[in-house]
């Protein structure tokens, strides 16, 4: 499969692609593009041209701001792993990097990439020869969505691996866009909507993700996935332990990522024995809107939900 035809920048500054995504209508941002070249090769996404951030420096590597870390946007996957402060400190962000795909998705693709992922789908992500079996998802322009028989709504599911452990560790998210700088929550970076899952305004760019040094501590990521070496999750949970209790997130089972905070309430101050993991490993299936988006039946994601919470959990007994 060939790419589209599409308009290339490679600006050497923030501002300059903060700029070009203004200037031309239907732009997309281009980081490691480990996830938006396989769809513009499947024809599920035509951007009219693409905004390369690989020539901005100030987007990499990893430095200490205040009481926080701050990891530039263009950092790479596997460049986190190698950080051995990061893998002291969030072992849960480590371990989710390494999770992501292969070898080559590692090195290629970034933190901002893993996180402003499209949503996936068995009906969206397919080639375009394939889709014409049938008529087109809301998604990809039609007025059904073929997971759920409803139109006019999207339940493609977010699947990154990175977002649940940014989750628990309480992390956010540095957005520069013609208004300048702002700083949000990292689950205030999601609409919640399957079609448009990222709540960016026009021409922003994720610059940076903060993560606070109080979350520094215990915390795990369990994904599970048909092929290991490659595959998206089916599922993923990451947790986190502290002081202030237990801190769950998910992801693959909803349309954004998922901090199951029912679940978190259910725990605290609870002794974390054996009977209490397996109580609330119980509840955990129910903290998402988990539809049918994979080959996989909606009963078996709920049920690796229970199994991959209650494994993090006692990681860190």
């Amino acid at each position: 499969m060939h790419l589209p035809p599409f308009s290339h920048y490679q600006p050497a500054s923030i501002e300059g692609a903060v700029r070009a995504l203004a200037e031309h209508q239907g732009a997309k941002v281009l980081a490691g593009g480990t996830d938006l070249l396989v769809n513009m090769k499947h024809r599920v996404e035509l951007p009219s041209a693409l905004v390369s951030l690989s020539r901005i420096a100030e987007l990499k590597g990893v430095r200490r701001e205040g009481e926080a870390t701050v990891i530039g946007a263009g950092t790479t996957l596997k460049e986190i792993q190698r950080e051995e402060e990061l893998g002291r400190k969030f072992p849960a962000l480590v371990q989710a990097a390494r999770a992501v795909g292969s070898y080559r998705h590692q090195t290629m693709g970034t933190l901002a990439g893993n996180l402003c992922q499209n949503t996936r789908c068995r009906f969206f992500n397919q080639s375009w020869q394939w889709r014409q079996a049938r008529s087109l998802c809301f998604k990809a322009g039609g007025e059904d969505c073929h997971v759920i028989g409803r139109k006019n709504v999207c339940f493609c599911t977010y699947s990154g691996d990175v977002a649940p452990a940014l989750l628990v560790l309480e992390g956010a998210v540095r957005v520069q866009g013609p208004q300048g700088i702002r700083q949000i929550p990292l689950a205030e970076l999601y609409s919640g909507q399957g079609k448009s899952p990222l709540a960016l305004g026009p021409s922003e760019v994720v610059t940076a993700v903060v993560i606070p040094e109080a979350s520094a501590g215990r915390s795990h990521y369990e994904k599970f996935a048909l092929r290991g070496s490659i595959d998206f999750p089916v599922v993923g949970a990451a947790v986190w332990r502290g002081d202030a209790g237990v801190r769950i997130a998910f992801t693959a089972v909803d349309r954004a990522p998922v901090r199951a905070l029912d679940l978190e309430e259910a725990l605290r101050g609870q002794e974390l024995t054996d009977a209490a993991i397996e109580t609330a490993a119980a509840l955990a299936g129910k903290v998402a809107k988990v539809a049918p988006t994979t080959v996989h039946p909606v009963a078996f994601k709920r049920e690796l939900m229970a199994r991959l919470f209650a494994k993090g959990l006692r990681a860190l007994r």
